[in-house]
């Protein structure tokens, strides 16, 4: 009771600012909020690690961005609310660099500190050998006093003496910090060398790495078909020809890799409506209903009719699967003797698709007395979305 009066104080309260044309005040709040979060995320894309935590990039707003209340009352209200709204321009054309493997300035400085201060131990020790420093004698006599130290402090340890000059190797790094070689001239130019030939080498490989940037892209480009900017057009079709180019040319072996990247980008293209891969989208999920009934596996996803055509011709060609055992989900079930599949029909995974976004009454109508035995529902529910084709209230991704 407490909470159906809160929501309905709630409700005037909100009402009055829609009808003063204006977002109530925890909407603004939320997205000014959300909007600094995920501005924060796409600077520091590329820098982003496990202790940052889970990067805010949303692609609806919805239950992803407000609470249950909150996105029950919005729904109810109708608030004009896209994700869009998070997304600035400077945010767009942020994506528009990432999507193109650019790099700001700073960040390819910031970059280059990073990896040359990861890599200090490792050029010093080439510089070592290039600066020759196990050749002067004091080197080699302050080498052997460190390794006698650590043979009479362990006199019983035959691979110390086996093993003498793996021993007396681990050892010159240390020699070479105790002889304070660091702070020679000789030392410093050939480390400064090193240094600048792993400059060239690492920025070199961030523009060329194409394993690297396409494992990291799918995000992005699924963000993108999202906000659905035109600015995205231009570089989604150039990752596609990226992906093809790299597959050729490097990654022959991975077909699998290579079809999940780009389907992705295909989805965020039929997202936008861009011609022709929005209709060669449609083609590939349009099929006769002999071939939705026969027992073989789908290559793509039912969701794809809700959460990347959402049309009314899209949720009519979804229906013909409520009559389908094609089988679709599988659910790994354990038990205290063994493992099982369980497979579920599309015709499942149709049905709920249906009935969480098509919002018209009469649905709700057919569903009520059945919601034990679904498989009860499917027969009516096709006939329903047949007769009723073109008169879908689709639900509002937002």
């Amino acid at each position: 009771m407490k909470r159906i009066i809160c929501i309905v104080f709630f409700s005037l309260l909100v009402l009055s600012f829609i009808q003063a044309k204006q977002l109530p005040d925890f909407v603004k709040q939320r997205l000014d909020s959300v909007h600094k979060a995920a501005k924060r995320s796409l600077m520091y894309y590329r820098f982003w690690d496990v202790n940052d935590g889970d990067m805010t990039l949303p692609c609806h707003l919805g239950y992803d961005v407000f609470g249950d209340d909150e996105t029950e009352l919005i729904e109810g209200l109708r608030l004009n609310l896209s994700v869009g709204m998070i997304y600035d321009n400077e945010m767009r054309d942020r994506l528009v660099q990432l999507l193109r493997n650019e790099y700001q300035n700073w960040e390819l400085d910031s970059l280059t500190s990073r990896y040359i201060k990861s890599g200090i131990l490792g050029n010093e020790r080439e510089a070592i050998q290039v600066c020759k420093f196990d050749t002067m004698q004091n080197f080699k006599h302050t080498v052997d006093s460190f390794y006698i130290d650590l043979k009479n402090k362990n006199p019983e340890d035959l691979s110390i003496i086996k093993y003498d000059y793996a021993v007396k190797g681990n050892f010159e790094y240390d020699v070479f910090k105790f002889l304070q070689l660091d702070t020679t001239t000789i030392f410093k130019q050939a480390y400064n060398k090193i240094v600048k030939r792993e400059i060239e080498r690492y920025r070199e490989e961030l523009f060329s790495n194409m394993y690297s940037y396409f494992s990291n892209i799918h995000q992005l480009v699924e963000l993108c078909g999202y906000i659905g900017d035109k600015r995205f057009i231009k570089p989604l079709i150039e990752v596609l020809d990226k992906l093809y180019k790299s597959f050729l040319e490097e990654y022959s072996s991975s077909e699998d890799f290579y079809n999940l990247q780009r389907e992705k980008v295909l989805e965020a293209l039929a997202r936008m409506r861009v011609e022709p891969y929005y209709s060669d989208f449609v083609k590939k999920r349009t099929l006769r209903q002999e071939q939705i009934k026969d027992k073989e596996w789908l290559n793509f996803s039912l969701n794809d009719f809700v959460y990347v055509l959402g049309t009314q011709e899209a949720f009519l060609e979804l229906s013909k699967y409520l009559l389908s055992n094609k089988p679709y989900t599988i659910i790994m079930e354990d038990s205290d003797v063994h493992a099982y599949r369980q497979i579920y029909p599309v015709s499942n995974t149709a049905y709920y698709l249906i009935r969480d976004n098509i919002e018209n009454e009469d649905i709700q109508k057919i569903i009520s007395p059945y919601r034990e035995n679904i498989d009860a529902l499917f027969k009516p529910l096709y006939d329903w979305m047949q007769k009723n084709y073109g008169n879908y209230k689709i639900r509002r991704i937002w």
